[in-house]
Order: C-alpha cells, then structure tokens, then sequence
C-alpha cells in the first residue's frame, strides 16, 4: 500500500505569467506531491485569491511578473497573511540576496522536481521547535511552530542543492 505524500493537505498558490510554465508547475505540484494548487498570473490576480478568501498555505511565485513583481507580491501577500510562506523563483542570480534579505526563499531556475519538493516540505512539513517565554511556574515551554516563522536568514536554494 503506498503510503500518502506528506504535502496533500496543503495548498499552493503559483504565480507565474508564462502559460506553459505555469501549467507545467501546477500539475506538478498536485500530481506529484497531491497538493491543492491555485494559480494566477499576476500579481493582481493572486492578491485577490488571497482577499476572497481562498486557502494558501504557501505561495510559489516567479519574480518577474506583469505589472507588480513577485517581491511586491509576496510583501503584499505578508501584510494579508503575516505569516505566509513565499517562494520566489528566479533565473537571476543577482536576485537572491534581496529575496532573501526580506524573508523570502529563493528557489534558483532551472531546479529539478526534488529541490522543489524539498523546499514544499521543509516550509510546509517541518516543525520549528521555539523557547517560549518562562510560564509564571518558572518552567520554560518548549512549542513547535508553523515553520513559516523560521524562514528568515535562510540560505537560497540553488540548482546545486540535492
């Protein structure tokens, strides 16, 4: 019996202008890792996904959009939702350090179908364990919080990952 894939609960909001990428990412991401996807392919359009209401856990945008780029997108999405995990992929080196520098993580284009898993999971799937501040007992408490909370500082991922 093959076991569920640990991403199926979740959905993905991917952002992406060009037709053939952004139904090559989408199908992707819900038939290999089961996750629900909605897509935009602006700026605009994926702000008002997240207005309505719709549920995303995550989005995956590339940087260079119409209009708003994906570094606009995702402070945008932030301000809605504080907590939001962004992805932001690019073909651009010199891109990087600004994605990262504002919280972002920084998927370099091309990568290949595990170091997009990879990133899904380690955002969407892994627990970051916090020190809370000291209960009036004096004990402290230890929680495990929405990984989302932790993705600042952390290191772009480059097609040289495995």
């Amino acid at each position: 019996m093959e076991k569920s894939h640990p991403l199926r609960d979740f959905t993905v909001l991917v952002v992406e202008d060009n037709p053939g990428v952004l139904e090559a990412t989408t199908y992707l991401i819900n038939a290999a890792f089961g996750c629900s996807v909605l897509t935009a392919s602006s700026c605009v359009e994926a702000l008002v996904l997240i207005d309505e209401g719709s549920r995303v856990d995550l989005i995956l945008s590339d940087v260079v959009l119409p209009g708003k780029d994906g570094l606009t997108l995702a402070r945008m999405a932030r301000e809605r939702v504080p907590d939001l995990p962004v992805v932001l992929t690019t073909g651009w080196e010199d891109e990087i350090e600004s994605i990262v520098e504002r919280g972002y993580v920084a998927l370099v284009k091309p990568y290949r179908v595990d170091q997009l898993e990879a990133v899904l999971t380690e955002l969407l799937c892994t627990p970051v364990v916090a020190r809370t501040p000291r209960r009036t007992d004096g004990d402290d408490v230890d929680v495990a919080l929405h990984p989302a909370l932790e993705t600042r500082g952390k290191k772009p991922w480059h097609a040289s990952h495995k």
